[in-house]
């Protein structure tokens, strides 16, 4: 399904994501520092009891609605200058209240499916005998009073007991942030709570498997995620220190919106899903 209309997308799909991600950013600074600024003050609520509950849930879904907001003002524009034109004039109510609805269902969606692996995940650990470790790990002899023998044995039998799951959760891990981008893609289309929500379970789809191994695809989401990576710890050392907290808080923004910007790429060029 075709979505975005410069062709640019097609042959150059990282370096015009790139490009249209520093548009989203620069076409309206006013913008951007309002959305940074609401992100702060959201964050600083997060510390306080009862209300950090509440603020968590609302910054991640300005975060998703975000990502909503940029991929359909880039599906409305008819190229690069357009883009930036038209992200010039918005503001921020209409960046947030828009989108609000289906950020909120595939926020909710995500939460769901995360609670899923996590119980299978538990499950495995349980039937390999994980939950029986623990118990004989509570009654088990201190180590400073064990034999190395026994030190030995305990934890080989920990590392028995554990593996199946760690590898589950690792290969889970590794084959879902790998398909990411294209079930986002495909959930950034979405317009109600319920088809967003509904749009996170495509992770199942053998449909997104399928499209998701061939070397087109292979190629955009192995160097969206070196540059994430990137992008990631140096978002991580400017937020450590509390001066440069404001510059964390724009490569957030850069990232959130490159990771939209992909998704929605990934997704346009699956034709056949």
């Amino acid at each position: 399904m075709r979505i975005l209309s410069d062709d640019a997308f097609v042959t150059s799909p990282i370096n015009s994501a790139m490009n249209y991600t520093w548009a989203a950013l620069s076409a309206s600074w006013k913008n951007t520092l309002i959305v940074a600024v609401t992100l702060i003050l959201l964050s600083i609520l997060q510390m306080v009891p009862l209300i950090g509950f509440i603020a968590s849930f609302v910054q991640a879904i300005v975060l998703y609605a975000l990502g909503y907001w940029v991929v359909d003002r880039l599906k409305e524009s008819a190229g690069y200058e357009a883009f930036k034109t038209q992200i010039a004039g918005e503001n921020f109510k209409a960046m947030m209240g828009e989108f609000f609805a289906p950020a909120s269902g595939f926020y909710v969606g995500f939460f769901i499916f995360s609670l899923i692996m996590m119980a299978l995940t538990a499950f495995l650990f349980w039937i390999t005998g994980g939950f029986d470790m623990i118990a004989a790990m509570q009654s088990q002899t201190p180590a400073a009073q064990a034999s190395p023998e026994q030190v030995y044995a305990f934890y080989a039998q920990i590392l028995g007991t554990s593996s199946p799951a760690l590898l589950f959760v690792l290969i889970t891990s590794l084959f879902f942030s790998y398909l990411w981008p294209l079930v986002y893609g495909y959930a950034l289309l979405q317009r109600t709570f319920t088809d967003a929500f509904n749009a996170v379970f495509m992770f199942f789809s053998t449909r997104f498997w399928k499209a998701a191994f061939r070397g087109a695809y292979f190629k955009i989401v192995s160097l969206w995620m070196l540059i994430l990576l990137g992008t990631g710890i140096l978002m991580g050392l400017c937020i450590g220190i509390v001066i440069l907290l404001p510059l964390g808080i724009v490569i957030l923004l850069w990232m959130l919106y490159f990771t939209a910007i992909v998704s929605a790429e990934t997704y346009n060029l699956s034709d056949d899903i």
